[in-house]
């Protein structure tokens, strides 16, 4: 039997976990930690890779490791013990050919989807902003003097490109940090415009699976407004079931579950929690069924967004845990 990957909430972050006793947990929100319990704090530099067209920062502490490349600051890879918890597509290109990384950690900011209130990916003339927006596109700056061996803190900001699609300044970070037990990640975002802003923001977690038809998701979903997004207009139900398995190609938004906890069963690797303390509004699951070309069969979205737009004051600062 599988072992089981307990959840633990952590107010400001996002958590995997793994002991002697388990292979994986883990906890996902605005802010963020993935965790495992071994290794001691590394006061090295972080190991900046430029040697590529994506520059990217690896992470280690004792058995385990992250990367993060710089190219919309993505944590691509989060192994413990050598079993990785985190999806790349297939067709993940690190030559310069694609504008974004494909998996990992993705963070959408500031739209999720193309200025869709259920961040559908449809075509959209309301907005010029890439769909997803414009962070996951962008180079963001590694802060090296905050930075260490098992730590790294990027940063991006507005820039006379960016205000021509969103004109507003801003400033992102994103913590990654690898501690005792977890490797942590925060993102905050700060409207440094002296106006309010308004922006849609979501993570869109990829997330590794031995197999996507023996998987099962679990959370607070009875009862709940689910939006089929594959077809337009938007269906909306209300869910019955406190469970989702997958078994065709499926995009579906469900709203107003978050805050609140979300359970990834995987008969093979165990159970991965996925909990939000505040800021994420819903959930979306997607899975491209049956598309080899995209791993269909070894990989499951499970996406922490806010599609109902969050307002910032001027020099305002947002996070969500």
């Amino acid at each position: 039997r599988a072992p089981r990957q307990r959840l633990r909430e952590v107010p400001t972050s996002r958590i995997f976990t793994t002991s002697k006793s388990c292979v994986a947990r883990a906890s996902f929100a605005a802010l963020a930690s993935l965790a495992t319990r071994r290794g001691a704090r590394s006061l090295r530099r972080a190991s900046l890779d430029a040697s590529g067209p994506m520059p990217s920062v690896r992470l280690t502490r004792g058995q385990d490791e992250a990367t993060v490349y710089l190219r919309g600051a993505c944590l691509a890879s989060y192994k413990t013990s050598g079993v990785e918890w985190l999806a790349l597509r297939p067709d993940a290109k690190f030559d310069g050919s694609k504008p974004n990384v494909s998996g990992g950690l993705p963070i959408c900011f500031p739209q999720f989807g193309p200025g869709d209130p259920l961040g559908r990916d449809v075509p959209s003339v309301a907005t010029k902003i890439p769909v997803h927006g414009l962070a996951r596109n962008m180079d963001w700056k590694l802060l090296e003097a905050e930075s260490t061996g098992d730590t790294c803190v990027l940063e991006l900001t507005d820039t006379e490109e960016t205000r021509q699609l969103w004109p507003h300044e801003f400033r992102c970070r994103w913590k990654v940090e690898l501690k005792e037990g977890e490797v942590a990640t925060t993102l905050t975002v700060e409207n440094c415009s002296a106006e309010e802003c308004s922006f849609t923001c979501g993570l869109h977690s990829y997330y590794h699976v031995s197999d996507i038809d023996a998987i099962s998701i679990r959370g607070d979903f009875a009862g709940s407004t689910k939006y089929e997004r594959k077809v337009d207009p938007p269906e909306a139900i209300t869910y019955d079931a406190a469970e989702i398995r997958i078994s065709e190609f499926t995009d579906d938004i469900y709203k107003n579950v978050l805050p609140g906890s979300v359970i990834l069963n995987d008969p093979v690797k165990g159970e991965l929690d996925i909990i939000s303390g505040g800021g994420w509004q819903s959930v979306v699951v997607w899975n491209p069924y049956g598309d080899e070309g995209l791993g269909y069969k070894n990989l499951v979205c499970i996406e922490s967004v806010a599609t109902d737009a969050v307002r910032l004051a001027a020099k305002a600062s947002w996070a969500a845990t």
